[in-house]
């Protein structure tokens, strides 16, 4: 054999070649390549909300060698701002914080509407090329883990052909979220009514209210929004307070209008946004602070008991000529927060206009063809009625997800407990941009979502370099955790008597939300704790995945003396031997040594 080189032999062969060993008496092989070498795999994405973007821009900046798919139900991206266009329709927090840090915008208003929010997830989609990993009209029915592959397989349906498919994955993505499972309330004679029946969450669009007789039943965010919305268009409006409820001025009022009042930004303020982007920052910030207040979540707090002092406050100066809807819509038995408070601008006011009638402490129990029965028992006619009732927060999907004999719908349904909102029991290779005793209860969910994204693509990575199989949540690591949260909750607003949907709409269950500040677990999930997982391999020896003994920064070009730091700024590999001739005493060798024959 003559002259050779590294070069002229590929990774296979160089054992052949130099005579290397390769397997032991145990049967152990080394995979003849370098480590840092990333294995392919496939993500599907449940949902194309805010999240399923998120994740899509941060997997397509930070990942290589994955295919990612995302099936979303709807015909567009965005979610819940594609899902609800009811009137009135916004967000109830200031909308700088309800953007992703990474894409800044200026917005119209300070609690911005629906409309101006799903431009901005479908102008975030365009700019940065996410639409090519987005499925739209396409719900995945059934997921189920496959052992012996170590795939999921998820059925598909097409809605628009109604053909099913089925696709796999290594990974499986949940971004469904909360807040989209929607369904119509059990009331009695509900079929029956001939007029114009809508769900908020599936409102139609070009429903005509002006001079209508329109009844809206809930006093969740969207029925509150709805009543104050509607009131002066509907001829006469019926609601139903059936529930206290702790009405606030909008989240982080201060930089809000008068009195908590929306506002809009006026050019001034744009401008200056727009041109002093650290001004503006400084802005978000400061409003992000202000949302924050961990101690506000504590029973007896100041804080907490200032709160509930001022809500009353405001209550009372706007339904003082209404002492019985003060009453019913006063809480006493528990305090600001338990549930997500209700900024409510407007909803106080169309309460007590003339138009209105809100019928006290009672539920709506039937419909007829012609309308509903009111309290009394006495038929009232109407032309629309609108059900603002939500969305089932139990936490249990909409479709199964099976793995190693556990249907995640059935544990869900015994008990919603899953490891930090991030991953679930049983279930390997699965993870959720929030789930139970996730940080679901305070301020934004869009920088969870960052963090989580992030969160997720570090395990994504390990796996690729690791020649990781399974990595699956330890049962006893998330029961713990679960001890510890129901213990903190003890002390928090949230273990108090109110239905909520942190408590899958009941009122004494337990909440399910991670019971700590949004400072703590942003901290908690920076950096996976792969210890809380059970980790198996593709190979028989965990370290396979150091391959050959070489790092691909060995062979891809990089700079492999990285460690004495950099010179000019780059990680790339240098020749050095030229700067440096006049310092070398030993001519090195220029042709590659040969090698003896067989």
């Amino acid at each position: 054999m003559g002259s050779i080189s590294d070069a002229d032999v590929s990774w296979a062969d160089r054992p052949n070649v130099y005579g290397w060993q390769t397997t032991n008496e145990n049967g152990y092989t080394l995979q003849e390549r370098p480590s840092g070498t990333k294995r392919h795999v496939k993500i599907i994405c449940v949902g194309a909300g805010a999240s399923g973007i998120n994740f899509s821009k941060f997997a397509q900046d930070d990942l290589q060698n994955v295919e990612t798919v995302i099936y979303e139900k709807n015909d567009e991206v965005s979610g819940t701002w594609i899902e609800n266009v009811y009137p009135g329709c916004a967000c109830d927090i200031p909308s700088v914080t309800y953007q992703y840090t990474w894409e800044p915008k200026i917005w119209s208003k300070y609690y911005s509407e629906a409309p101006e929010i799903l431009e901005y997830f479908k102008f975030v989609v365009e700019k940065y090329n996410l639409r090519k990993y987005i499925k739209l009209r396409h719900e995945i029915q059934h997921a189920e883990w496959h052992e012996d592959r170590a795939k999921w397989v998820v059925k598909v349906k097409n809605l628009e052909d109604g053909t099913t498919i089925e696709d796999e994955s290594d990974i499986l993505l949940n971004c469904s979220g909360i807040f989209n499972y929607w369904e119509w309330p059990k009331i009695k004679g509900i079929k029956d009514f001939k007029g114009a029946l809508a769900h908020s969450a599936h409102y139609p669009v070009g429903l005509e209210l002006e001079g209508k007789r329109v009844a809206v039943i809930g006093t969740g965010a969207s029925g509150i929004q709805l009543v104050a919305n509607i009131q002066k268009k509907a001829s006469k409006l019926y609601t139903w307070v059936r529930s206290p409820t702790w009405i606030t001025p909008g989240f982080a009022s201060s930089y809000a209008g008068p009195k908590g009042q929306n506002v809009e930004y006026t050019p001034e303020q744009k401008k200056r946004f727009a041109e002093d982007p650290v001004y503006y920052l400084k802005y978000r910030k400061a409003i992000e602070q202000e949302l924050t207040n961990w101690n506000a979540l504590h029973k007896n707090h100041p804080i907490t008991n200032l709160s509930g002092e001022l809500a009353l406050k405001q209550m009372r100066e706007k339904l003082h000529d209404r002492p019985d809807l003060l009453k019913a819509i006063t809480p006493i038995t528990f305090p600001v927060g338990c549930k997500r408070p209700t900024p409510g601008n407007g909803y106080l006011e169309a309460l007590v206009s003339p138009n209105v009638t809100a019928f006290c402490g009672a539920s709506l129990s039937e419909l007829t063809s012609k309308g509903f029965i009111d309290p009394d028992g006495n038929e009232v006619e109407v032309d629309v009625i609108i059900l603002a009732t939500g969305f089932n927060t139990s936490w249990v999907s909409r479709f199964p997800i099976i793995a190693n004999g556990h249907n995640l719908q059935d544990i869900y349904t015994k008990r919603p407990l899953s490891y930090l909102g991030v991953a679930a029991p049983y279930m390997p290779n699965y993870f959720t941009l929030y789930g139970p005793y996730g940080p679901v209860g305070q301020s934004s969910l869009l920088p969870t979502m960052e963090f989580l994204s992030r969160y997720i693509i570090q395990v994504i990575n390990k796996m690729q370099l690791e020649d990781i199989k399974t990595i699956t949540p330890k049962q006893n690591v998330i029961e713990q955790y679960g001890e510890h949260a129901d213990l903190t909750m003890k002390r928090l607003v949230w273990d108090t008597p109110c239905r909520s949907w942190m408590k899958g709409g009941t009122i004494d269950g337990k909440p399910m939300t991670f019971a700590g500040s949004r400072t703590q677990y942003f901290e908690l999930v920076s950096t996976p704790r792969y210890e809380d997982y059970e980790i198996t391999y593709h190979g028989k020896n965990m370290w396979a995945w150091l391959g050959n003994g070489f790092s691909l920064r060995d062979v891809d070009g990089r700079d492999n003396t990285w460690y004495w730091g950099q010179v000019d700024g780059l990680d790339e590999e240098t020749d050095y031997a030229e700067d440096l001739k006049d310092m070398r005493f030993v001519k090195a060798p220029t042709e590659a040594p040969t090698l003896p024959g067989p």
